[in-house]
């Protein structure tokens, strides 16, 4: 039974959901008619302003829940399932707070520029973006921090000639077509990854933000969808049969992470121009060479780097890990990934004195590298050669036998990089190809057993006493895996 103050209760709830909805219908309309009165042309000398998500939110549009199907239901489902319709209210938290006392802010986390360039872009002080008749732009990371600023496309995308207009004509006006993989790692690398505005260096991870872990097809199997994923796998179609959408999201993903990874390295370096104490930037080592749950603490009492635990004063490993076992499996020049520049640079790290005018030039110049492969993996084409089935196949036996065990020993970035990296492709065969339902079972089970021994102990943040035996039982894993694959 419930009590008098929950039923009050409720029915505050219930009016406070009825106000929000018409409110958002109000906007919707008044949105609506605003840009069904504009003038059709599009504007090349300045950026579409925003909407607001509200106009996205009516049951007319994305905001039915009729039989909560997908298709006119997305925007429900992103409030109640997505983390990024959640991504302004944890700045009010306690963390949050915590955070900005730490890092001496001058204004709360929630108006913070610093928090608000991922956590709420349109509402950051630093954001280029306006909105429609002055509105104040809605907080959080809503559709069109992702789908583009509707103001010139919002009408014309219900119209039945939009599916024919081209990817360009949709770009000018704003929209970002993120059926396109690369569009979409993009996207998630902005802030997943980083750049100018949104760097989470050693600062902030120091402070309590947790360290970014970005691995796209890892994030997308995990992401709460607001659309069928079948539309997706129709959109990237196999030469064979099947789809090689899940191929791309790790192909691509892979080469973004490290292409924007570069990217800021390079913008760190250039920034020690201005300001040389923030140089060198701590958050490009391998943090757990410094930072792990450890009994023991001899071990940098020792001057025998053997001793030393694995990855100790390292580069940051995980945006790179795979890059060396994906170029040596890709053939041609149009895959090329600059691998020679890449160990030149890497070796760099192994000193605390770190060049940065060279490190900006070399991280730059690798980077349009990984551009160019990033390109090349997004081609439908690419599906004939490097996103074939057969060759999916043959690239997996290749990290288990050839290149899995250099990346258990090397460190936990690494050996969790090829954990996620397997799994993807054992995703993308299956996907991509008619395969046996019981070799799939004992396969997931070896990965299964691999993500047990990479995941953290109960209570720690860091991979505590990542030496001989989980990476024995690693070692047992690729050994099993090898076995399943290797033909008879």
């Amino acid at each position: 039974m419930q009590s008098a103050e929950c039923k009050m209760n409720n029915v505050r709830v219930m009016a406070a959901r009825a106000t929000h909805f018409a409110l958002c219908t109000l906007q919707s309309a008044l949105c609506i008619v605003v840009c069904l009165s504009a003038d059709d042309t599009v504007a090349e000398d300045a950026p579409p302003k925003l909407v607001g998500s509200a106009s996205c939110a009516t049951a007319a549009c994305h905001g039915g829940l009729a039989g909560h199907k997908f298709v006119g239901s997305e925007f429900p489902i992103w409030s109640a399932r997505d983390p990024h319709s959640r991504a302004y209210s944890v700045l009010e938290n306690d963390l949050s707070r915590q955070m900005a006392a730490l890092l001496n802010l001058p204004k709360p986390a929630h108006e913070s520029a610093v928090c608000l360039n991922c956590h709420s872009p349109a509402t950051s002080v630093e954001s280029k973006l306006t909105s429609i008749s002055g509105r104040t732009p809605l907080a959080g990371v809503d559709c069109e921090q992702c789908h583009g600023p509707a103001e010139r496309w919002l009408t014309e995308h219900v119209r039945s000639d939009w599916k024919l207009r081209s990817a360009a004509d949709k770009q000018r006006r704003g929209y970002r077509d993120l059926t396109d993989v690369l569009t979409r790692a993009n996207a998630c690398a902005d802030c997943h990854v980083g750049g100018p505005g949104r760097d989470v260096n050693h600062d902030l991870i120091a402070a309590g933000h947790p360290r970014l872990f970005f691995e796209l097809s890892t994030f997308h199997a995990n992401w709460p969808k607001h659309w069928p994923a079948e539309v997706d796998a129709k959109r990237h179609p196999a030469v064979e049969k099947g789809s090689v959408f899940e191929a791309k999201l790790w192909t691509v993903g892979q080469t973004v992470a490290a292409q924007r990874s570069l990217e800021l390295l390079s913008q760190r370096a250039e920034l020690a121009k201005v300001t040389p104490a923030r140089w060198p930037e701590l958050a490009e080592w391998n943090c757990f060479a410094c930072h792990h749950d450890l009994r023991s603490a001899s071990w940098w009492q020792s001057k025998d780097a053997a001793k030393r635990p694995r990855g100790s004063f390292a580069w940051n490993a995980w945006p790179y890990a795979m890059l060396d076992p994906l170029a040596r499996r890709v053939v041609g020049s149009e895959n090329s990934i600059p691998q020679s520049e890449l160990t030149k640079l890497r070796s760099r790290f192994e000193s605390p004195v770190l060049p940065a005018d060279a490190i900006s030039r070399e991280a730059i110049a690798i980077a349009q590298g990984l551009r160019s492969a990033a390109e090349r993996f997004n081609r439908n084409d690419a599906a004939k050669d490097v996103l074939s089935a057969k060759s999916l196949a043959a690239m997996r036996l290749a990290f288990v036998t050839d290149d899995g065990l250099n990346l258990v020993n090397r460190d936990w970035d690494s050996a969790t990089q090829l954990f996620l990296s397997l799994n993807a492709l054992q995703h993308a065969i299956v996907a991509s190809t008619q395969t046996d339902p019981e070799q799939d079972r004992q396969i997931q089970a070896v990965l299964d057993s691999m993500n047990e021994t990479l995941n953290f102990q109960p209570g720690l943040r860091s991979p505590r006493d990542f030496a001989a035996q989980p990476i024995e039982r690693l070692q047992a894993d690729l050994q099993r895996l090898r076995k399943l694959l290797s033909p008879p």
